[in-house]
């Protein structure tokens, strides 16, 4: 395939793209064999399958500004394999090269996320004893309660597979909560992390997020998660604890002409 003068590859196999990417951590953990089943490769970037909620497929462009830019223009002959019929195709790109996917599409409203991971445990800290497992399941209202009082944006819902945690106040109410889940190549990923807007600023977020990426660690040499790139507070905890924010996504959905 060609954009204008430039060749952009059509590959196959995620040992290739792992390769092409050096091994980068969002491809290990966020991408499988069969979304790997094709990509494509220019100069020191690729663009590649992703999944999102609803098994509804994304491309991520991730590399060198010089070699992403080629891709850009490659997108309707891409989403001619990843979305055939589709007028829309979801993409995601660097937040800094947003405006190029502008100047090229019409782009409608997304969202402007990041991704982080870490493979160092923190400190371990007395408070970590505070932080429990919970049963999603008997107590699902309460923590839906909880969640659209003080994280209305929070992406994970008890009752979907994932293991929910807490830090309870003394009469057993949540103060704290948190998700962990899996990534889709099975690292440990947390989301939904949530404190009670009453009580921040009292070191909770800190205690259950800290906490979990130890066990995390422990259990698996990893722990990943997702955040709105609008908090500045969380990024600010995340880095604290060891985490690297290793990826700056704008996703929106661009309307293809064929």
């Amino acid at each position: 395939m060609t954009s204008g003068a430039t060749t952009v590859e059509m590959r196959h196999g995620l040992d290739g793209l792992l390769d092409a990417t050096g091994h980068h951590p969002f491809v290990r953990w966020e991408v499988t064999d069969d979304l790997a089943d094709t990509w494509w490769h220019h100069d020191r970037a690729v663009a590649f399958q992703r999944v999102r909620t609803a098994d509804r497929r994304t491309v991520n462009l991730l590399g060198a500004d010089d070699g992403v830019t080629p891709l850009l223009e490659a997108l309707p002959h891409i989403a001619e394999v990843v979305a055939p019929g589709r007028r829309a195709l979801s993409v995601s790109v660097p937040q800094h090269l947003e405006a190029r996917l502008r100047e090229r599409f019409r782009v409608l409203e997304g969202g402007d996320w990041e991704w982080l991971h870490t493979t160092v445990a923190p400190a371990p800290d007395d408070s970590h004893a505070r932080v429990r497992p919970i049963d999603d399941r008997t107590r699902a209202a309460e923590i839906t309660h909880f969640l659209a009082a003080h994280s209305p944006t929070a992406d994970t819902m008890p009752g979907n597979g994932e293991r929910w945690f807490a830090v309870e106040g003394d009469d057993g109410s949540l103060t704290a909560v948190a998700a962990w889940g899996r990534t889709r190549a099975g690292a440990p990923h947390l989301s939904s992390v949530a404190v009670d807007t009453r009580l921040r600023g009292r070191g909770l977020g800190r205690t259950i997020v800290g906490a979990l990426t130890r066990w995390a660690v422990a259990e698996a040499g990893v722990c990943t998660l997702g955040m709105y790139s609008h908090n500045a507070i969380a990024r600010g905890l995340y880095l604290s604890l060891g985490y690297d924010r290793l990826c700056a996504w704008s996703s929106r959905p661009v309307l293809i002409e064929r």
